[in-house]
């Protein structure tokens, strides 16, 4: 199964423990799921990193590069223009029209009410880890 993590994933297994880590660890040791991911989505990461979050540039050139280490970096060759509030959010629907991805993982609500996108489902990352139960931690 081929997935793209919204930046919001990114940001959440960069700044606490939880589900969003998990789903990064899961990427780096099983073949459950291959990771895909742009250098747009990383430019937009590492800004948010830096400017929203505080983090330093070490640490955040640190968490990029593991992305990079577990994801397949895909070029865009499809520009998207379908959401208007926040086109942002686009780079996220061309990653993963441009990479033939399966399904995106996210928690952003303008992406989430789509469902799907050109035959690709989206969800949050709970319905991914309800979806593959035995390889997630138990949540109370």
């Amino acid at each position: 199964m081929r997935i793209v993590l919204d930046t919001n994933i990114y940001i959440s297994a960069a700044i606490t423990s939880g589900l969003s880590q998990e789903i990064l660890e899961l990427a780096s040791t099983t073949s459950l799921f291959t990771l895909l991911t742009s250098e747009e989505i990383l430019d937009e990461l590492k800004e948010k990193l830096l400017s929203k979050f505080g983090r330093s540039e070490n640490i955040v050139g640190v968490f990029i590069k593991r992305i990079k280490k577990i994801a397949e970096v895909i070029e865009i060759n499809q520009k998207v223009y379908l959401i208007k509030r926040d086109p942002d959010d686009n780079k996220i629907l061309e990653c993963a029209l441009s990479g033939k991805a399966d399904l995106i993982v996210t928690s952003d609500q303008d992406l989430i009410k789509l469902k799907t996108f050109r035959g690709i489902g989206i969800v949050h990352p709970r319905t991914l880890s309800w979806t593959f139960p035995e390889y997630f931690k138990k949540r109370k």
